[in-house]
């Protein structure tokens, strides 16, 4: 995928948020994603992935917010009932510019990508979110991408515990719109002071 210029990408209108370097597991079983990922997968792309801002995961198409995260599938099963399990990582974040119902009712959009987090080391005073990534990494639920460089990078460490933390989705959205880690990060404090 071409990251430097305008793009049309399927959207997957979901209940929860992905950020870049999100892990992100699907079971899908209607026959419109199915479809929609066997497509993805010939061409060798991945797909946008939203929050609903109104509506459900299954049925009529549900409205999704503007901004999302396109994921690449790295990778699938079938499933004896067919069901097709995939596995993605979150790639980079993107903004709707219009978006379309498509007659198989899969949403289609043109979207403008958005710059992800640029590279920042942990400083001393941040250590303690590290702390608190590593005591949440060690619930069965929680799944991080194994890579140990990226836990010196503050962008990742935030993203990760806001995709972990005890708050909304909402919440979580407004972390990913956020287009600077000095705004990121007052908002995941905050969060993180509240939950105390």
């Amino acid at each position: 995928m071409d990251f430097s210029r305008n793009s049309v990408i399927p959207i997957f209108p979901l209940s929860r948020v992905v950020f870049p370097d999100s892990l992100l597991r699907l079971q899908i079983f209607e026959q419109r994603y199915l479809q929609m990922i066997s497509e993805q997968l010939a061409k060798g792309e991945g797909f946008g992935v939203c929050l609903i801002k109104k509506g459900n995961e299954v049925g009529t198409p549900a409205t999704p917010f503007v901004q999302g995260t396109y994921v690449e599938i790295i990778d699938f099963d079938q499933a004896d009932t067919g069901l097709l399990n995939i596995c993605c990582q979150g790639l980079q974040r993107f903004k709707i510019n219009n978006l379309e119902v498509l007659e198989s009712k899969l949403l289609s959009a043109n979207v403008s990508w958005l710059q992800n987090n640029k590279f920042q080391s942990l400083d001393d005073e941040q250590n303690e979110l590290v702390d608190l990534l590593i005591d949440l990494s060690q619930h069965p639920q929680v799944e991080i991408i194994d890579d140990q460089d990226k836990w010196s990078e503050l962008g990742f460490v935030m993203q990760r515990l806001t995709e972990y933390l005890p708050i909304s989705e909402r919440q979580k959205q407004a972390l990913l719109e956020a287009n600077c880690l000095e705004l990121q990060q007052a908002i995941l404090f905050q969060m993180i002071s509240w939950l105390r």
